[in-house]
């Protein structure tokens, strides 16, 4: 981690971290800012997966599509017509089918993240966050791989291991701010609390407690390379039905094609409630990947094309979204800017009508770019 002296850290490159900077830099904010990303690359839970044994490869191992409750309007209305314009991207008009109990090919189930229109990522979804994160412009400092494993505030600043100072610090995911964080990373107490003790801002200790009642489901999202298949038309996703759901512990099954005529897919695993812990992790992912190999032959009966292939289907492993879609009530927006020790929070877990969507997530960004640009 960088040491030295910023206006902004941002932590998370995910869709509404992007987001901010760029709203910052086109509301001509011209703070320097630092973002600090655990993955390889910008993307969150619109990320890609990239091979190093095959160049070519692209798979959308998170969300596969950008949901929106209804056409936005206003500054999100501008923002996805830019992207548009650019091709960075498109209207998302592939065939989704749903998939019941019986095996059966039907309509896909009513949910909100299928009910109003959607836009895919071009040529992927981590198209979206970079291009984004490019339009914060030359005062956005990036570093990936970076796990935050020290967070104080000492004279008015924000303290990170190495020497990072800042004036402000945005979280865009909940980790370091719900108490979920004890037993993923460890601490003795949520670190955004241990850095500021209760009482010390009290719009802080209101936006904290909201935050630990925050729940988010949890997914174990299987990717997967199909040799080449035959071009006939497949559906972009199968969404299993709830009766489905909880007979397979499976959301849906997306499909992605690669060059050469191989196919991704990406099986959207539920959890099964197991604690998570650094330690039985690497244990937990396996029994997942082994489970979800298990259910898959039957949810493909429909596509024979596909289920002739899996004796030679190869598993690139499991990726496991610890908040992979936020449940109940949002952080209400007046707790989203804690202006007396500077810290801010955004991702689609705040409250509003693209709540748990990639709508969500874009507006919380510009939201709280006016909030720290006024």
């Amino acid at each position: 981690m960088p040491g030295k002296d910023v206006d902004l850290v941002v932590i998370g490159a995910g869709l509404s971290g992007c987001a901010l900077v760029a709203a910052l830099n086109n509301r001509g904010w011209s703070g320097t800012i630092q973002l600090l990303e655990a993955g390889r690359g910008p993307g969150g839970r619109c990320a890609t997966r990239r091979r190093r044994d095959d160049l070519l490869w692209r798979l959308d191992h998170g969300s596969p599509v950008l949901s929106f409750h209804a056409e936005p309007c206003g500054e999100l209305r501008r923002l996805m017509t830019s992207l548009e314009q650019r091709g960075v991207v498109r209207v998302d008009l592939d065939p989704v089918v749903g998939l019941d109990h019986h095996g059966e090919v039907v309509a896909p189930p009513d949910h909100p993240l299928l009910r109003g229109p959607r836009w895919r990522g071009i040529p992927t979804m981590a198209s979206v966050a970079e291009t984004l994160l490019r339009n914060g412009g030359d005062a956005v400092d990036t570093c990936f791989g970076e796990r935050i494993q020290g967070l104080s505030r000492v004279d008015e600043s924000w303290v990170f291991p190495g020497g990072l100072r800042s004036a402000r610090l945005v979280l865009s995911g909940t980790l370091l701010a719900h108490p979920r964080s004890l037993a993923m990373l460890g601490w003795s107490d949520v670190p955004l609390r241990e850095a500021v003790p209760a009482g010390h801002d009290s719009v802080l200790d209101e936006a904290l407690d909201w935050i630990a009642g925050l729940n988010a489901s949890i997914r174990w999202n299987l990717m997967l390379e199909f040799p080449a298949v035959d071009p006939a038309p497949l559906p972009r996703q199968i969404w299993l039905t709830p009766r489905a759901q909880e007979q397979s512990g499976v959301e849906r099954l997306v499909l992605q094609r690669q060059q050469q005529g191989h196919l991704g897919l990406v099986m959207h695993g539920l959890d099964d409630g197991a604690l998570i812990t650094p330690e039985s992790q690497p244990q937990l992912l396996n029994v997942q990947e082994q489970r979800l190999l298990t259910v898959l032959p039957d949810l493909l009966k429909p596509w024979p094309t596909l289920q002739r292939q899996l004796s030679s289907v190869h598993s690139l492993g499991v990726m496991r979204w610890g908040a992979a879609q936020p449940l109940e009530a949002g952080l209400p927006n007046a707790l989203q800017w804690c202006r007396q020790t500077q810290v801010g929070f955004c991702g689609d877990w705040i409250e509003g009508p693209g709540f748990g969507m990639a709508e969500g997530a874009l507006q919380s960004g510009l939201d709280l770019a006016e909030l720290i640009a006024a």
